[in-house]
């Protein structure tokens, strides 16, 4: 698997790496990128395969796509509960989670539903809070909340 990340603020590799470690292999893609500032989208911009105005603007948190086996996740876009660095990544790591379970639902031809990934990014990470806390270095653990 490669992973694109430039910046390495927000995550850094090995990060990634070990929280991949959580997933089964079947939602693991072939490609992951992390975009955490807005000016990373011109660095490469070829796999998102979508409307580059949405994830400018911050509506969009994360996409699969199936053609190049790809997941990206927009970390610039993740502002639903305050500015702080631990939010970012909570919620990141959330969408993270929701696009893995599009490229799991892709890979073994089920439809891809927004609903099913939002609930199981949800319990993801809400069932693995003590691993994702020790991966991040957090001092404390950190629920999803959905609306």
């Amino acid at each position: 698997m490669i992973i694109i990340n430039h910046r390495e603020f927000y995550f850094t590799k090995k990060q990634v790496q070990h929280f991949l470690k959580l997933f089964d292999k079947k939602y693991i893609p072939e490609r992951l990128i992390i975009y955490e500032k807005r000016g990373d989208l011109f660095k490469n911009l070829r796999p998102i395969g979508l409307s580059l105005l949405g994830v400018l603007f911050g509506r969009t948190e994360g996409t699969y796509n199936p053609s190049t086996d790809t997941v990206c996740v927009f970390v610039f876009s993740e502002n639903d509960d305050g500015d702080d660095k631990q939010s970012f990544q909570l919620y990141a790591l959330h969408a993270l989670c929701h696009e893995l379970r599009h490229r799991f639902q892709y890979k073994t031809n089920q439809s891809m539903t927004e609903e099913d990934a939002d609930c199981f990014a949800t319990y993801f990470m809400d069932n693995y809070s003590q691993q994702v806390k020790e991966i991040m270095k957090w001092e404390d653990e950190w629920e999803v909340e959905e609306y």
